[in-house]
């Protein structure tokens, strides 16, 4: 019988799949958003992982600890075997998705940064990349937690690194949705 666990218990369990499958990871989504921003509810688990040549170990860790992959989206390319995004469900259903194939989701992973998030000690995607993360999808709650991070990040006293905000926003078309954030928070960044 598979075993019913809550975010928390599921979160514990990923992180020690990816500590078995020695793949390198960021977790993205609301997580960094309780490190850089404000708590917010969530029920899914986003991690980007750079998993080339280590899918088959990933989703082998996944299913020993019960989680199992139930769908993906892409690739666009015949000849790339590995997905664009694949999700993974627990028995108590929190949804895990896993992504890492662009220059942006490698970035991503290179530069993240430890914090504890619900309790456990996790590298999570840097507060720009979230940024960049939440302004892609550009919701209501995202461009909140947009708002919520540039904030926290300014109230710590943390200078934000606009060279990487204005260079992947650009490669991602999303120079305009930045710019209104650039003039209330900028001044307080380097």
């Amino acid at each position: 019988m598979t075993p019913r666990r809550n975010l928390v218990e599921t979160f514990r369990v990923v992180i020690d799949a990816l500590t078995a499958a020695g793949l390198p990871y960021a977790f993205i989504g609301a997580l960094p958003v309780l490190a850089w921003g404000r708590v917010r509810a969530t029920t899914d688990i986003d991690v980007v992982v750079v998993a080339a040549t280590g899918w088959e170990r990933l989703v082998a860790a996944l299913r020993q600890r019960e989680i199992v992959f139930t769908k993906q989206i892409g690739p666009p390319e015949r000849t790339d075997e590995l997905a664009d995004i694949a999700v993974f469900h627990t028995a108590s259903d929190p949804r895990i998705r896993f992504i890492a194939k662009t220059d942006f989701e490698r970035t991503v992973v290179a530069t993240t940064r430890s914090a504890t998030v619900l309790g456990l000690d996790v590298r999570l995607a840097c507060p720009e990349a979230s940024i960049i993360y939440k302004l892609l999808a550009n919701r209501r709650r995202d461009l909140d937690d947009v708002e919520s991070i540039f904030e926290a990040r300014r109230t710590a006293g943390e200078l934000l690194d606009w060279a990487f905000l204005d260079h992947w926003a650009a490669e991602w078309g999303l120079t305009e949705r930045l710019a209104r954030y650039r003039a209330e928070f900028k001044a307080s960044s380097a």
